[in-house]
């Protein structure tokens, strides 16, 4: 009976030295497999948050490169592309639906590609920075030449014109020895120097058109104005009178007539019959041709 009872005993210590080895065993292995877990846990969460920090920051740097192309005129499409390809990896990410690790490598390397074509981009630019300043300069020179050059002309053309100007003051016909005459109803001729009111009944002006080689040797007209004491033009269309251009403006005339000038000091008379008596005073004759005016003369009625 004794001896049952201590194999009995014995049996028993040692099943529960096998149990309590078998159960330190499950808590150990457990334990480590729990420890496991969080070492894992703690690395994805490591992991993510690198990724996030690295795309946030290859998200800024795709709209810095954005916005330098776009400032250099060049074409934005891909990396924009990239850009929506990346704000989708990173939502996919913070859904921990994906690993970003190797997507990471490929922006990094698309960046440092774009960083070339950029590079290049910026050097084309330059250069077309310096053509256009060239250009520029090259332009401003012109301008400035092409200026001189106008004020040069313009020079020459007033110069022209200053010597067109005294040819035509040359060539203008001159007047010369104007006497006036009073003509009476009988036709008989005094010199217009205190003559009566009434043995006025016409008035003839005689002059010689002198020689002169600059005028054209052509029909002439000559205008003739017969200026009252008061200064006022005696005028009256039914005995020829009119107007005529001199100075950029018109002026009335009393008598005009055609000249065909032989350039040899010629004697011209022209012929005023006037209607009415001449008040008393003193009257000047004036004669003008080709806007010039080529001789005085003057009467005087008592």
């Amino acid at each position: 009976m004794e001896n049952r009872s201590s194999t009995g005993l014995l049996v028993g210590l040692i099943l529960m030295t096998v149990l309590a080895a078998v159960f330190g065993y499950l808590y150990y292995h457990e334990r480590n497999i729990t420890v496991k877990q969080e070492q894992d846990l703690e690395t994805r969460v490591t992991e993510l948050a690198t990724a996030e920090i690295k795309l946030d920051s290859i998200s800024k740097q795709l709209d810095a490169r954005i916005a330098e192309v776009e400032g250099l005129g060049g074409d934005v499409e891909e990396l924009q592309k990239m850009k929506s390809q990346l704000e989708a990896d990173r939502a996919a990410l913070r859904r921990g639906n994906a690993s970003m690790s190797q997507k990471v490598k490929e922006y990094e390397a698309f960046l440092t590609r774009k960083d070339q074509e950029l590079a290049q981009l910026r050097e084309e630019n330059q250069q077309l920075i310096s053509r256009n300043d060239s250009l520029v300069t090259k332009t401003t020179v012109l301008v400035q030449e092409r200026q001189v050059l106008s004020d040069s002309l313009q020079d020459v053309v007033g110069k022209n014109r200053e010597l067109e100007e005294k040819v035509t003051m040359a060539s203008a016909l001159r007047a010369r020895n104007v006497k006036v005459y009073a003509i009476s109803s009988k036709g008989k001729v005094r010199e217009g120097e205190n003559v009566r009111s009434r043995r006025i009944d016409k008035v003839r002006v005689d002059f010689i058109l002198e020689k002169n080689p600059l005028t054209q040797q052509e029909p002439k007209t000559i205008y003739m104005r017969v200026l009252n004491p008061q200064g006022a033009v005696l005028s009256d269309v039914a005995t020829g009178s009119g107007t005529f251009e001199i100075n950029g403006g018109e002026e009335t005339y009393t008598v005009s007539k055609q000249v065909n000038y032989t350039n040899n000091n010629q004697d011209v008379s022209i012929m005023y019959d006037r209607n009415t008596p001449f008040p008393s005073g003193t009257y000047t004759v004036e004669l003008f041709s080709e806007g010039f005016r080529v001789g005085e003369g003057s009467f005087s009625v008592r």
